[in-house]
């Protein structure tokens, strides 16, 4: 459907790079980790609340609730990336040494897809409502990322706004190894990672801090 909107009606094209010519390749390179971090993010605002008993009658490390969704929606992503890998090698006609990078991207993905797991979860129980609002901010969020159109047609103006966001350069580094053979764009890979740290520690810190009110206001 995307492919259909985006390449054949709206007719968006990346460039001249044959790595870049199959827009339903180039579209699910970034379309998978995105799907997974929507699913962490959605499922999380709401997954302490559906265990009530685990909360008030149990002691069980709450954690491992949040922790747990995101390993779930990793795991599918890297099923669903498996068999991307295939179709694009046999597409590209070759494998990029470059692979290699991927578990680093990977690992990059998980620390921020976690972290931010951690806090929404945390407020979603003292905010019932967030699942809606998070469902909006993901629509929001999707469209102001460069994955179903390339980073360049982002006007000028709003690059910094493009760039500050840590799924663009995570999904333009997960098609840099992929497809086009190159290594992660290092300082952007720094950033984000940076970004993804602070979310892991920061959202976990939130969680410990707040579970002990879970109880009180379930």
């Amino acid at each position: 459907l995307y492919t259909f909107v985006f390449s054949v009606v709206l007719k968006v094209k990346f460039g001249t790079d044959p790595s870049m010519s199959n827009f339903a390749i180039f579209l699910m390179t970034g379309l998978l980790p995105w799907g997974a971090l929507a699913e962490s993010l959605t499922r999380s605002t709401t997954c302490i609340l559906e265990v009530p008993n685990l909360v008030k009658r149990v002691v069980f490390p709450l954690e491992i609730l949040p922790a747990s969704i995101v390993v779930s929606s990793l795991f599918s992503q890297l099923i669903a990336m498996a068999v991307l890998l295939v179709v694009a090698t046999a597409y590209l006609h070759t494998v990029h040494w470059t692979l290699v990078f991927l578990p680093l991207i990977i690992l990059s993905q998980t620390l921020f897809v976690g972290g931010f797991s951690w806090l929404l979860s945390a407020l979603g129980v003292f905010v019932q409502d967030l699942r809606h609002i998070i469902a909006l901010a993901l629509s929001v969020w999707m469209y102001t990322t460069p994955l179903v159109y390339p980073s360049t047609s982002f006007p000028r103006e709003f690059q910094f706004l493009c760039w500050a966001n840590p799924m663009a350069g995570i999904l333009t580094d997960y098609r840099r190894v992929i497809l086009q053979g190159l290594p992660p764009d290092w300082p952007n890979f720094a950033f984000y990672t940076a970004v993804a740290l602070l979310f892991w520690f920061g959202g976990f810190y939130f969680f410990s801090k707040t579970k002990r009110s879970f109880a009180d206001v379930m």
